[in-house]
């Protein structure tokens, strides 16, 4: 049977490097399939998980929620009968709920297809509170959720709010395993070990029970992801200089709205191509390999899009 493993986490807690970590220390020799779900209409992370010799389907025009749920079930149905996969691995989108995605799995978890597998939260060790507090329907939803909890960026983070961190996602779910150790120190295999023997989640019954989402946004106060996120995406060919890149990153902070990631591929002089992340008190490029064309994309609150088509001179 196959398994479904959720690999969850809000805008920039670092889930795409999760899953190199995993896909090159643990899943070796396995058929891995990776359904890719991010916010808006430009992809970024297929791009950088493309080398990996696995099948992605990138789902890129909405949340696995009300926005896109008949989409996702029939690329779901495809990818079994294509691939006959030994995982599947779900990558959502920062902004969308744990419960959503499981709830996207319903039919076929139902009908013995696939099974539950892992179901981790990754959690930003340094923006825990801050994202906590803003976001609470997103990002509680994604802790309560979930049967495996990881902590990234630990190695920049005092140990008392580790600690003080580790407390609080107990609260949210007392029953989940935590890994709370750099995970440069743990290997893959020792994650995965973990993570496959972590308790079931405890309303998973009640959530495979409930009757399917209507396809409305007028859910009390249940909210989706579109409601409160905006996204500013963009292809080009534009060649940036790698200096400016790093200008333009350091000035995010400064544009109106509440920026909460940004990320992209782009060409840069001497026919070199870099991948950027932002979050909030961090910029980090690197080095990749030539993509089909440059990709940016933009998540935060009430964006100013002009603003930042001026800032990337697009």
């Amino acid at each position: 049977m196959t398994k479904i493993d959720i690999i969850s986490g809000f805008l920039g807690a670092g889930k795409t490097t999760l899953i190199k970590k995993l896909l090159e220390e643990a899943f070796v020799g396995e058929k891995i399939v990776l359904i890719e779900n991010e916010f808006g209409e430009i992809g970024i992370d297929g791009s950088i998980l493309k080398d990996y010799g696995i099948e992605i389907k990138e789902m890129n025009s909405g949340c696995i929620c009300c926005t896109i749920a008949g989409d996702f079930s029939s690329a779901l149905k495809e990818l079994l009968s294509l691939y006959h996969p030994d995982r599947i691995i779900i990558e959502p989108s920062g902004v969308g709920k744990l419960s959503d995605v499981i709830n996207g799995c319903k039919k076929f978890l139902k009908d013995g297809l696939v099974e539950l597998n892992m179901c981790i939260t990754v959690v930003d060790a340094m923006k825990y509170k801050v994202y906590l507090k803003n976001f609470t329907e997103f990002y509680a939803n994604q802790l309560t959720n979930a049967k495996t909890i990881i902590f990234s960026r630990t190695q920049n983070t005092k140990s008392e709010v580790i600690e003080n961190t580790l407390k609080d996602v107990q609260k949210y779910n007392p029953k989940a395993h935590v890994v709370t150790t750099d995970w440069k120190n743990v290997d893959g295999k020792k994650i995965i070990e973990l993570a496959e023997t972590s308790e079931e989640i405890p309303g998973l019954k009640s959530l495979l029970e409930q009757p399917e989402h209507n396809h409305h946004h007028d859910h009390g106060n249940h909210h989706h992801a579109d409601e409160v996120f905006h996204v500013w995406g963009r292809e080009t060919a534009k060649v940036f200089e790698l200096r400016k890149i790093d200008e333009i990153l350091n000035r995010l902070n400064n544009i109106e709205g509440n920026i909460l990631r940004a990320k992209g591929i782009v060409s840069t002089e001497s026919e070199k191509w870099v991948q950027f992340d932002y979050v909030p008190g961090e910029v980090i490029i690197s080095d990749t390999i030539p993509d089909c064309i440059g990709r940016i994309c933009v998540i935060g609150e009430h964006i100013n899009e002009d603003a930042l088509s001026v800032l990337f001179e697009l």
